[in-house]
């Protein structure tokens, strides 16, 4: 068998990432385009558009109630046989499983599973089909559609704004049934909301305004005077801009 992969590390607990070989690189790519050709994301599907993050974060301004969930071990959540059933409609059994089977490897740990990686190239287009496809996939749109409430997914950080508490904690219950059907867990230790504010990749948001929260800030301001280059620095100052002018003017000095 040709391997997929030349070498794997342990980002933090739990999550592995897996360098492709040039092989998998070109097979993943050929996969990523077939699967472009035949789906397109919803549009709450941020990390598959541009703007990413912060664009997600800021289609929740003007909401007073935030719920912010977050998928557990998302890509080990999605197996081979998932990955077989969710393109076999498309390119048929065969076709399907080898697809399949080129973007998935086997667990770390448990050595009996094959499951989609960090770090091949098709992986996020893969796993996000998988969403689209499951339980959880068909609420998560149907809740996309409800007026006066704004949804965002960024890989599996979902977030959900309204203005009314008690909807959201209804939102949050129905989630949680949709995703166990799925078979997707929750992280409980993640779950923040309902709430008037709540924090999402460093950036705390409430009704009026989004700012990135203090120890990340602090980070920003220690990375800008260890920058090497304008263009570094340009960077730096054009992300924190982006979230809070104000904080972006401040840093910049």
């Amino acid at each position: 068998m040709i391997p997929k992969w030349s070498s794997k590390f342990e980002l933090k607990p739990g999550k592995w990432v897996f360098v492709p070989t040039l092989d998998s690189i070109d097979a993943g790519s050929k996969i990523k385009k077939a699967i472009e050709a035949f789906w397109t994301p919803p549009p709450y599907y941020f990390h598959l558009r541009s703007g990413g993050h912060v664009e997600a974060i800021k289609s929740h301004l003007g909401h007073t109630s935030f719920l912010h969930i977050d998928i557990q071990d998302f890509f080990g959540s999605i197996n081979r046989s998932r990955v077989t059933r969710c393109l076999r409609p498309k390119f048929g059994y065969d076709i399907a499983r080898e697809m399949a089977n080129a973007s998935t490897v086997r667990h770390p740990v448990e050595k009996n599973r094959y499951v989609v990686p960090y770090g091949f190239v098709q992986s996020q287009i893969v796993a996000a089909l998988c969403l689209d496809k499951s339980t959880l996939g068909t609420y998560l749109d149907k809740l996309s559609k409800m007026k006066d409430v704004s949804l965002s997914l960024y890989v599996d950080d979902i977030v959900i704004s309204c203005n009314d508490p008690q909807h959201n904690a209804l939102i949050l219950e129905r989630i949680g049934a949709a995703a166990e059907r799925a078979r997707f867990t929750l992280n409980a230790g993640k779950q923040q909301g309902p709430a008037g504010a709540i924090t999402a990749f460093n950036i705390l948001v409430n009704r009026d305004s989004m700012k990135i929260e203090t120890s990340r800030l602090q980070q920003f301001t220690e990375d800008l005077a260890l920058a090497t280059s304008e263009h570094q620095r340009a960077g730096i100052l054009s992300y924190v801009k982006s979230v809070n002018v104000e904080q972006g003017a401040a840093l910049a000095g």
